[in-house]
């Protein structure tokens, strides 16, 4: 664990700290260049409709304007970040959303640009829109993609002309028998809506070709190397002709995984000869981005009165939206299979049904899927303990899996210790402890493992004695730059000042993996750990060389290379002069997914007004075990920043519509994010382990932390009042119209 270490495991300083809280740190919606000009797009006000014509004369002849395309210039030009490649660069006979792109303004300034987009005619004829996963998915469904087998992309076209893109089913047992044991069958249905990820800083780009054709993009991205091969592929150009640049990102969420805008932009600075940039407003972001999937979710459950869960059948509903050129398909969003819990049951089946919808295109969103799971999951596994009259802390510790046991989706992971976070968080809640009236507290049960994927990382050796580090993983504000710092400094014996660590700043430099699913510290730390070794390693072995000492008889550190057998001492920097050049270690990883997760439980306290419905989170415990802690600070930011995200998420986020497929809150004067104001105190406890990833046993905690705390709100009310609220966000009025009848 991590007090065995002299750097892992302490607190320290991001390095990018200063940069951003003194406004030095330039973001992508910071980059500009010489005679730059600016690119918007003109979006339809309709959620399903033909485009009869396009008339852009007015704006062509505006002064200002270099450029205007539509859809007609792209015909059939069609991408996507993810398999499918569905969605139209431009529209061109049908829009499938409110938000759906349908042309393009070149312009000198953005005021012109918008005035453009205001003369552009466009005539359509509106359709009936298809707005919810579960009216896509009827056989009498209007089809929204009946070209689908023809994309690029899909592998195995269905018979049968469809909306439903995913179905995923996990069956255990007999549900059917589970249901005629049981003592009480109790199903309920729980709504999530579209939530946008709301970082701060929108979508941009900024695209320039170089008289050699090399282009070069600036670009608000967390993944820049996934978009590099889909920009390539529609561009028609080689990989190597194109560079992404990083940039600071101001949040992202997995909701700028995308390459948004730079085609167009290409295509504009290919045509002018000039930069061109591209930037959304908050209003194009929250009716045109791709927010988490809005879900509807029906549970069943069969029930012992001595608390045994003897059935849990649930159905999932969620819309990918106008396209899946974001969403994760075909194999779907898994995290919503977490409706079943960890919990052990006999009999399971569930089912997930992702399907096309006249909705903005969904994608990615922190913990992809387990929000909506977790919300249906833990807020019915209470509803199941209150009809059976058993407390649900203890209808939990009853039902709770344990080492050698899978979940209810059939995932096995190991060193499961739930039921210790279920307990810590108990005690440290006074969860047990008398309550006032009109007063609850309520218990929520997560999970997240961490995803793997590729890193590459050198620590190079110089003369003057400095080390310096160079690593793929583009740090999007987790803070992977001081993590790769410790492990180098703690593998090495030397001071972290005599580090410095440079992340790749372009796709050019090598592969520019981004962070996600949980795996920044798990990729990090095991991708410098290896270079530091690998770099011990050709020390060791030039010392051998220089001065005829035993490799396996010599210590590295503080700067220094020692035979043990006679305590002689030699400086790095003497090895590498005598080298002639710098001496490197290398890594190069791929990581499979994680064998581990990690559990957590979040109990809420809150206090309800029966006169109005009104109520306060007056207190909220949260208990997390994980592996070793690399840098505490770092973690306990990620811990706060999720339950801060999963706050709003659970009492006020929402991206809302209206009957027409219209965002009716395109602004964050309506769509509220909580402030400071609004947190509640919160007890945060970390249960470490020498159990994780790595030489030094990591595991993440990123998407952890945000899943919990609306079902354990949920419960809490219900907990203090009887009221039970199945849709989110929770509100006031819908607590109010819970009540049970004799309040």
């Amino acid at each position: 664990m991590s007090s065995n270490y002299n750097v892992v495991g302490q607190l320290v300083q991001r390095s990018d700290g200063p940069d951003k809280v003194t406004g030095r740190g330039v973001y992508g919606l910071d980059r500009t260049l010489p005679d730059m000009l600016w690119c918007k797009f003109l979006r339809s006000p309709f959620a399903h409709a033909k485009i009869v014509n396009v008339d852009t004369s007015e704006a062509e002849a505006l002064e200002g304007v270099h450029l205007v395309l539509t859809g007609k210039d792209v015909e059939n030009v069609r991408h996507g970040r993810g398999t499918y490649k569905d969605e139209p660069v431009l529209c061109w006979d049908t829009v499938l959303y409110v938000g759906d792109r349908v042309a393009a303004v070149l312009a000198d300034d953005p005021d012109i640009a918008e005035k453009a987009l205001s003369l552009i005619d466009v005539q359509y004829e509106e359709l009936i829109p298809v707005l919810s996963a579960k009216d896509a998915a009827e056989p009498g469904a209007t089809i929204l993609h009946p070209e689908f087998n023809q994309y690029l992309g899909v592998q195995d076209p269905p018979d049968v002309a469809t909306n439903v893109l995913v179905n995923l089913q996990r069956d255990r047992g007999d549900v059917s028998a589970g249901f005629a044991e049981a003592d009480i069958v109790l199903e309920h249905t729980y709504t999530t809506p579209h939530q946008h990820q709301a970082y701060l800083e929108p979508h941009s780009c900024l695209v320039d070709i170089g008289d050699d054709g090399e282009v070069q993009i600036w670009m608000s991205c967390q993944l820049p190397m996934a978009n590099l091969g889909e920009l390539a592929r529609i561009m028609d150009i080689p990989e190597e002709k194109i560079q992404i640049n990083t940039s600071y990102i101001g949040g992202s969420f997995g909701g700028k995984t995308d390459a948004n805008g730079a085609y167009i932009a290409y295509l504009m600075a290919k045509e002018t000869g000039r930069p061109i940039k591209f930037v959304m407003d908050y209003s194009e972001e929250l009716m045109a981005s791709n927010p988490r999937h809005p879900s509807e979710i029906t549970i069943k459950a069969g029930i012992k009165k001595d608390g045994t869960i003897t059935a849990w059948e649930a159905n999932a509903y969620l819309a990918v939206g106008a396209y899946a050129s974001y969403a994760p398909v075909p194999g779907g969003l898994r995290g919503v299979l977490e409706m079943g819990g960890p919990y052990k049951v006999d009999n399971v089946k569930l089912s997930v049904i992702q399907t096309y919808a006249n909705l903005v295109p969904c994608g990615f969103a922190r913990a992809p899927g387990m929000p909506q799971g977790l919300w249906a999951g833990e807020s019915h596994m209470d509803a199941c303990a209150r009809a059976i009259g058993m407390d649900p802390y203890d209808f939990r510790i009853k039902n709770v899996i344990h080492d050698g046991e899978a979940l209810m989706n059939d995932s096995s992971f190991q060193a499961l210790r739930v039921e210790e976070t279920i307990t810590e968080a108990a005690k440290a809640s006074g969860y047990f402890d008398p309550k006032p009236n009109n007063v609850g507290r309520g218990i929520a049960v997560g999970h997240h493992s961490q995803g793997g994927g590729a890193a590459s990382a050198s620590v190079i050796f110089g003369e003057d004695g400095d080390v310096s580090v160079e690593f793929s993983t583009f740090d999007t504000g987790g803070g992977t730059i001081a993590l790769i710092a410790q492990v180098v400094a703690e593998e090495l014996g030397i001071d972290m000042d005599k580090i410095e660590v440079s992340p790749f700043r372009n796709t050019s430099e090598g592969p520019l993996t981004g962070v996600g699913g949980s795996r920044g510290a798990r990729v990090v730390t095991i991708a410098g750990y290896e270079a530091a070794s690998d770099g011990k390693s050709q020390l060791r072995r030039l010392a051998a060389e220089f001065y005829g000492w035993n490799e396996e008889s010599i210590d590295i550190s503080s700067g220094q290379l020692t035979n043990t057998t006679n305590e002689e001492k030699i400086e790095i920097s003497e090895i590498v002069k005598r080298f002639g050049e710098p001496v490197i270690g290398r890594s190069e990883i791929n990581e499979p997914t994680s064998p581990y997760t990690s559990f957590g439980t979040h109990i809420a306290e809150v206090q309800v007004d029966t006169e109005t419905g009104r109520f306060t989170v007056t207190k909220l415990t949260a208990v997390h075990e994980t592996g070793t802690v690399i840098n505490p600070v770092a973690f306990q930011g990620q811990v706060e920043g999720g339950i801060i995200y999963g706050f709003g998420e659970a009492i006020m986020t929402e991206t809302a519509y209206d009957e027409s497929g219209r965002v009716s809150n395109p602004s964050f004067a309506d769509m509220k994010l909580p402030t400071a104001q609004d947190i509640p105190p919160l007890d945060t406890i970390i249960l470490e382990s020498d159990v994780g990833d790595g030489p030094y046993k990591v595991r993440g905690i990123g998407e952890h932390t945000n899943i919990m705390i609306a079902p354990a709100i949920a419960n809490a009310i219900e907990d203090a009042v009887g009221a039970r609220v199945r849709t989110l966000p929770i509100t006031a009025e819908k607590v109010y119209e819970e009540f049970p009848n004799e309040r």
